[in-house]
């Protein structure tokens, strides 16, 4: 299940990610994130930016469904999510892994 919040709180919820992003609470790009969920790590959250390929999609899709995790898809493109996470270059997937972050965002959906 893939949900695109709500345009007036897609901000927020990038303003929250960026304060998780320098929190260390992040995990950046589909292998990481794959690894994980497969390792049972605590995932709140996995973020997909905007126009990611189908098969980045597909797979990050179902790691989702299988390990339970609540995918939701940012309205900016790779570039710009990596921007906004303080990373280079392009970055199709994060995942968020702390609670109080999580609530936050939850609160936003």
């Amino acid at each position: 299940m893939c949900n695109s919040p709500k345009e007036e709180n897609s901000q927020k919820i990038l303003r929250l990610l960026g304060l998780a992003a320098g929190a260390g609470k992040l995990v950046y790009g589909t292998p990481m994130v794959c690894e994980a969920l497969r390792k049972g790590k605590k995932i709140y959250f996995v973020f997909e930016a905007e126009g990611t390929s189908e098969n980045t999609h597909k797979r990050i899709s179902d790691k989702c469904k299988f390990y339970g995790a609540r995918l939701l898809r940012v309205g900016v493109d790779t570039s710009e999510f990596a921007r906004l996470l303080g990373k280079t270059g392009e970055l199709a997937v994060a995942a968020l892994a702390d609670q109080s972050f999580a609530e936050g965002i939850e609160k936003l959906i």
